[in-house]
């Protein structure tokens, strides 16, 4: 049974990680599936005693602990809990569980302090830079500190160009991210509030009108005093509202509406990684007949064919749907495929668009395998359930591998167009390439300006230089995110050489990387110079350093830095802080007035990292 159980765990933290790092490994229903067999053998395992994952660039403490609910699958689940808790005759609000980011925004005096992620429910990532992009009031009429807490989520009518139909979710994380260029692309993000703490108000309904009346949007909801209220709003969602509100849902949250109530019913249990006076009802998927128009194969970066089904139009959850994944050629072959099967598509959690079944029912078609690559026509071959192009020239396999580093080293200024452009002109053809760029390489060039190519030159230039952990990230190893690597322990560029894999699935998707791609790693490390991570646990900090403005690198290398020098990065200025990091010393920011007060050391950029680092 032990045996069982650590299995389990290992698998639900590697595919979570995976998740909250934007690179999901495993559809939810069945992430959902391995959660509740966990629960069925061992309900008080300490996994679920945590909710997200630690933020891994500017941290940030919850006041409060932005936990997660717990959830059913029905309504008589719904009912179970009211039962549960003694809540019969109670008041209950319910809310739609947006699929989004979720955000916490602290004001002070009716100004904006902080805005961050949940994270792992008590650290969250400082994104207070996108308040000048959301739709979040820089300025509100109320002079006490308060909290309001909300989602983060991109319209499903969204004009952001999502052409590879990504979860909103996940794009909704990417964009958050930005901290130079690309932080116009955040005014296609939206805000949506659902609680507020710091207020006297203590019943949901009001605290909802006091959040509008002071320049929120929030979200639509319904006062349930009764079983029949519950089951009748729970039926109107399934048929009507989750197609017809503008954002993704994940199902309802019920929260109990008087939170004078909320101490004593989490009292009653030990409120670990969710409370006990709200839950979330999660919808069944919801599926949908359409007809097989034909099957585009596309070219991974490790040559991979890809196919994905071309359908004819089809609206689910108010989201057209026109392309859905089919994985790899072997499941093209299992399911007989054929141009104008109908076929069903369904989407998990109201999110990713999901083949499930060929209902069409025929005698085994040829086959629909391409014989050569889509884009080099070379020979394919077979390798487990793939099809894989192995000529290394392969133009669509450049791309995508340089695409890829581009965008992992979060180089905003160069886009697929740029790359694509200089790979048909022969400019580039590899990662390294891009290192070896000069200004004249862009003459004769359709499309490139003087500000383009000195903006994407700047770029390149910034990416050279990461930590090791930054390195195997941007290496974009399946399921290994930055969370993954720091517990895989490897500290240095030799250590990458000589990992051996522990037998999870993440250690083994590393080893494989690295015997396969040593060649690509090695010449990557010619160009870009890649330095040892310092292992906080063995150092003693040299102090605790806040920085504000705009730095001479992104906030995340900056942080970097200070780790290499021995510092410790803070979010915010406190009686802990040591050290604030400016861009002029001069300035009248809040964050220098606090400093000021509080008598810390206000040093500039320059000052600080030297010119010679910046």
């Amino acid at each position: 049974m032990n045996g069982l159980i650590e299995s389990l765990v290992k698998s639900l933290t590697e595919v979570r990680d995976a998740y909250y790092a934007g690179e999901p490994i495993m559809p939810d229903s069945a992430f959902d599936s391995l959660e509740d067999d966990l629960r069925q053998v061992d309900p008080n395992n300490p996994y679920f005693d945590t909710v997200g994952v630690v933020a891994t660039k500017e941290k940030v403490k919850h006041n409060i602990p932005m936990l997660s609910c717990d959830k059913v699958k029905n309504v008589e689940g719904i009912f179970d809990w009211i039962k549960k808790m003694n809540l019969e005759g109670e008041e209950l609000v319910i809310e739609p569980k947006i699929d989004g980011v979720s955000c916490s925004i602290i004001y002070e005096y009716g100004v904006i302090k902080r805005v961050a992620t949940r994270g792992d429910g008590l650290v969250g990532q400082d994104i207070t830079h996108i308040s000048n992009f959301v739709n979040i009031p820089p300025k509100i009429d109320f002079k006490n500190q308060i909290e309001v807490r909300g989602e983060l989520y991109l319209p499903k009518n969204t004009k952001f160009p999502n052409p590879d139909n990504k979860p909103l979710r996940s794009m909704v994380g990417g964009l958050l991210n930005r901290k130079d260029s690309g932080l116009e692309n955040l005014r296609f993000v939206r805000f949506i509030s659902y609680q507020i703490y710091g207020s006297s108000l203590v019943i949901e309904d009001n605290k909802l009108t006091f959040l509008e009346g002071i320049g929120f949007s929030t979200v639509p909801y319904r006062i349930a005093n009764c079983y029949n209220h519950i089951e009748t709003f729970y039926n109107n969602y399934i048929s009507v509202f989750r197609d017809e509100w503008e954002f993704e849902t994940d199902g309802l949250v019920f929260v109990v509406s008087n939170s004078n109530l909320w101490d004593d019913l989490d009292a009653k249990y030990v409120a670990t990684n969710h409370h006990y006076y709200n839950i979330a009802l999660k919808p069944p998927p919801i599926s949908k007949e359409t007809i097989l128009e034909g099957i585009e194969w596309n070219v991974s970066r490790f040559g991979k064919i890809i196919p994905t089904a071309l359908l004819m139009p089809v609206v689910i959850g108010g989201s057209k749907i026109t392309r859905c994944t089919l994985s790899n050629a072997e499941n093209v072959e299992k399911l007989n495929l054929a141009f104008g099967d109908t076929i069903v598509i369904e989407r998990s959690n109201d999110v990713i668009p999901y083949f499930k079944e060929n209902k069409s029912k025929h005698p085994i078609q040829t086959s629909m395998l391409p014989i050569m690559c889509p884009s080099c026509k070379s020979e394919l071959f077979r390798e487990g359930p793939h099809l894989i192009c192995t000529y290394g020239s392969c133009r669509e396999k450049i791309i995508m591998e340089i695409l890829h580093w581009v965008q992992k080293c979060e180089m905003d200024g160069l886009s697929e167009s740029f790359v694509r452009k200089l790979v048909d002109a022969k400019r580039i053809m590899s990662v390294t390439d891009l290192y070896k760029l000069k200004a004249k390489d862009f003459d004769e060039i359709e499309g490139f300006g003087d500000r383009k190519i000195q903006i994407a030159l700047e770029q390149i230039e910034k990416s050279k230089t990461m930590s090791v952990h930054q390195f195997l990230e941007r290496l974009g190893i399946n399921g290994v995110g930055r969370r993954a690597i720091e517990k895989l322990g490897i500290n240095t560029v030799n250590e990458i050489f000589l990992f051996k894999s522990d037998g999870s699935f993440i250690g083994n998707n590393l080893q494989r990387f690295v015997e396969l791609d040593e060649p690509y790693i090695s010449r990557l490390l010619t160009v870009v110079k890649v330095y040892d991570q310092d292992v906080k646990e063995n150092k003693q900090s040299l102090g605790n350093v806040c920085m504000t403005g705009s730095g001479p690198k992104t906030r995340n290398e900056l942080i970097d830095e200070l780790s290499k020098m021995g510092y410790s990065f803070v979010g915010s200025v406190s009686k802990d802080t040591d050290i604030l990091v400016c861009k002029d010393v001069s300035d009248n920011s809040d964050k220098l007035k606090k400093a000021r007060k509080l008598g810390v050391k206000i040093i500039s950029y320059e000052e600080f990292f030297g010119k010679e680092k910046i």
